[in-house]
């Protein structure tokens, strides 16, 4: 058996050295076909029905963020401006990381630590995860700032790497404390990669377990130009897998969206988000608290993990299948360029087309 590790990594996708976070890096500084996305959760746990929607406010503020200007639209030039329904009040993101920083003012209040796969290692390895949890919850760059977080730390600071068992670890520890947390919907978010060749039947059964328990899990496609389904565990039957976008002008000058450079592609992506250039809370080189433009699939699955959140703030009965169903029945079709994908949804969280009686709160 070939050992695989979790590592944190700039663009470093390994074939044989294992789990990657993602890739993502500052932006300053073979599996036949698809998988099945919308394995069931146990039956009769979770339901998907409409009457369950529950009426929520739009809030409205002026935003510095390209990417939550972009989610909350159809179409390009930008507004400066993010509107989404709810906060994500109720709903607890469990982010399997390399530590998040509890104080970064972006986050504080709202971190919970929970489970360490290395006990004696330092509680923060980098500022990956502060970003993808800033991507999924910050108070003003975050898609859902009333969520609460929870730290789950699978990486060993020293080496940079990490565990298969790590991460098994981890799901187990993940659903016992959501049966310790009843009345509270949870949203898994794996932003790393194990493997870009093959099939890990380990992280499948842990995908499984929390899909089972009604915890969708948001997985990073990879930041490698190969087909996703080759990618693990973007390969595991039941997660929602996010693809990164890119703004950029074309030839003729145009502002267009596009699938980011060397992201993943293919029929196993089942929705894009903002991934290029993406500004969220960070740690500078003395650990102090900064915001950085951060690039890669682990920030567009941070995101995508908040709009979840806002989902099931309104429909907390809502499965995991429900859940991707949602998401691509909602997202923007048609605007990513070179998606190659069979899915081309560009994550929506907008509350603009709803025709209902609505009342804005403004920030």
């Amino acid at each position: 058996m070939r050992h695989r590790a979790i590592t944190l990594a700039r663009a470093a996708i390994g074939v044989a050295a294992g789990v990657l976070l993602a890739g993502c890096a500052t932006a300053t500084s073979s599996v036949p076909g698809g998988r099945d996305v919308a394995a069931q959760a146990a039956a009769g746990s979770w339901t998907s029905l409409a009457s369950a929607s529950r009426p929520l406010d739009v809030v409205e503020s002026r935003t510095v963020s390209f990417a939550l200007d972009r989610i909350d639209q159809r179409d390009l030039p930008l507004d400066h401006r993010f509107q989404r329904r709810g906060t994500g009040s109720g709903v607890t993101v469990y982010v399997f990381d390399g530590g998040i920083s509890a104080t970064h003012p972006e986050l504080a209040g709202r971190v919970r630590t929970g489970f360490t796969a290395f006990p004696a290692d330092a509680a923060i390895c980098n500022p990956h995860g502060t970003a993808v949890a800033g991507a999924v919850a910050g108070s003003t760059l975050g898609v859902a700032p009333g969520v609460e977080l929870v730290d789950v730390k699978m990486v060993d600071c020293a080496r940079v790497r990490g565990t298969i068992q790590g991460i098994v670890d981890a799901t187990r520890w993940v659903l016992e404390d959501v049966r310790r947390n009843p009345g509270r919907r949870a949203v898994a978010n794996w932003s790393f990669i194990a493997d870009t060749a093959a099939v890990i039947p380990a992280l499948d059964s842990a995908v499984h377990s929390l899909v089972r328990a009604g915890i969708p899990v948001v997985v990073s496609a990879g930041n490698v130009a190969t087909d996703a389904c080759r990618v693990s565990p973007a390969n595991s039957r039941g997660a929602i897998v996010v693809g990164a976008s890119a703004v950029m002008r074309d030839a003729a000058g145009e502002i267009r969206d596009r699938r980011a450079p060397g992201t993943a592609y293919g029929p196993c992506i089942d929705v894009y988000a903002p991934g290029d250039s993406v500004l969220l809370p960070s740690l500078d080189a003395r650990r102090q608290h900064t915001t950085q433009l951060w690039n890669g699939t682990s920030m567009s699955a941070g995101y995508v993990s908040g709009a979840i959140a806002l989902y099931l703030e309104a429909n907390p009965t809502a499965s995991p299948a429900a859940i991707a169903s949602w998401l691509r029945a909602t997202g923007t079709p048609g605007v990513v360029a070179g998606a190659r994908s069979a899915v081309n949804h560009l994550l929506f969280v907008g509350a603009r087309e709803r025709t209902d009686s609505i009342r804005v709160t403004m920030r």
